[in-house]
């Protein structure tokens, strides 16, 4: 990559890093807030539910700006939003101030993966180079920064940690303002036969009709309930393992105070997962290894719901294996995104597919926090057992769909 090539990664990087350790911070802050306005877990995951869903389906509207405006922008727009409404979680006086922070920091969060992906696509020569520099810098924000936190979060007050992340979105904004990088081919939107995007909301219509009637539902479907698992089990995980370590004498004191890195150590094996699925991507069919993982999933989650009762040891094992096989499944999803879609609806695909993780999939915080204020933990995990399960099935009727119409399949998705 030549000089302009590699500040485009660096800029794209520090942002993306930037984007999912905002995203995970958020749970090891949630314990923290229910204590601090005296609010039990539905009512929390509803407020969560508010700013992750905009983060998913702000990423519709936000892949439309990123063909329309300067691209560096929208990502300096999106790194000062996220760390703004950051600092009005610090001072948020009640719940409602805080739903606000978090929608601030949700619609600012949307824009970054259609503008930022753009970015890189669209400017970078060595693209495959600078998509793998990009989503280990991904990876890095998921594991190290909720690590930071933790180590922030046991000497300080959660509002101080809070007021000390609005610093690094700052910086990384105006990083991307600063930093020379190649504009070239960001005015021109340009489909694979060489005609210019039309905007369009009538070809907006007219596209996403196409996609879905070419059985995009399925996989619709399928990401929405990856979504509801990914939010459902991360969102009150850290409060998870407090509980758990107050429930057994096998697993507290020493333990206890070990939550949030906990929590941390289980994200940062993710990266091991991502690795893993990638490598499964160039071996396998991506639909097959999905129905491995999504069941390998449903088989933790049961054995969460039978160990987290008495508080055993065995989470962390556990936790070990549900931080490979929950970032493991990411890989194979995105390959199996672009196997089922047509070259002119590919970018539309990926829109729809973030608004369905995180957007609709953010209903994962809302049934989390109704499961464990009304039930249990171990409801909760067999709850999410279940979604597991549903999920397998999906993408095994998926498979089965693709090869009793091969043929068909292969005319439609490459024409």
């Amino acid at each position: 990559m030549n000089g302009d090539d590699r500040r485009t990664v660096a800029v794209a990087s520090f942002a993306h890093g930037l984007v999912h350790t905002y995203e995970l911070t958020i749970p090891l802050l949630i314990p923290l807030w229910m204590s601090t306005f005296s609010a039990d877990a539905a009512t929390i995951g509803v407020v969560v539910t508010v700013g992750y869903g905009l983060f998913g389906v702000g990423a519709l509207p936000s892949g439309i700006l990123a063909d329309r405006y300067d691209t560096r922008t929208l990502i300096a727009a999106s790194a000062v939003g996220m760390g703004a409404g950051f600092g009005l979680l610090a001072f948020a006086p009640n719940l409602l101030v805080l739903t606000v922070g978090l929608l601030l920091w949700g619609g600012a969060a949307s824009i970054y993966h259609p503008t930022g992906l753009s970015l890189l696509s669209r400017t970078v020569s060595e693209r495959g180079r600078g998509l793998a520099v990009h989503g280990v810098a991904g990876n890095l924000g998921t594991a190290m920064g909720p690590l930071a936190v933790s180590v922030l979060l046991a000497d300080l007050y959660w509002r101080y940690v809070a007021a000390l992340l609005v610093v690094p979105g700052v910086l990384i904004g105006a990083l991307t303002l600063v930093v020379h990088t190649d504009p070239t081919g960001r005015e021109e939107v340009e489909r694979e036969d060489g005609f210019r995007t039309d905007l369009s909301m009538a070809s907006f219509l007219s596209s996403s009709k196409r996609l879905f009637e070419r059985g995009f539902y399925v996989i619709f479907l399928l990401v929405v309930l990856e979504g509801l698992f990914y939010r459902g089990v991360l969102t009150f995980l850290p409060d998870v393992f407090e509980t758990a370590a107050g429930s057994g004498a096998v697993f507290s004191g020493l333990l206890r105070d070990m939550s949030g890195y906990l929590y941390s150590g289980l994200l940062l094996v993710g990266v091991v997962g991502q690795y893993v699925g990638g490598w499964l991507v160039d071996r396998t069919d991506p639909v097959r290894g999905l129905i491995l993982v999504f069941l390998c999933l449903a088989a933790v989650s049961t054995a969460f719901a039978t160990v987290a009762a008495d508080g055993s040891w065995s989470l962390v094992p556990l936790s070990v294996l549900l931080g490979v096989f929950l970032f493991g499944e990411q890989p194979l999803m995105q390959a199996t995104v672009a196997d089922h879609s047509s070259s002119d609806t590919r970018g539309l695909s990926y829109g729809y597919t973030y608004a369905g993780v995180f957007g609709i999939g953010a209903l994962g915080a809302t049934l989390a926090g109704y499961v464990l204020t009304r039930a249990s933990v171990a409801s909760l995990f067999a709850v999410l057992a279940t979604v597991a399960v549903a999920a397998a099935v999906v993408s095994a009727y998926l498979r089965g769909r693709h090869d009793g119409s091969a043929n068909t399949s292969v005319s439609l998705f490459n024409n």
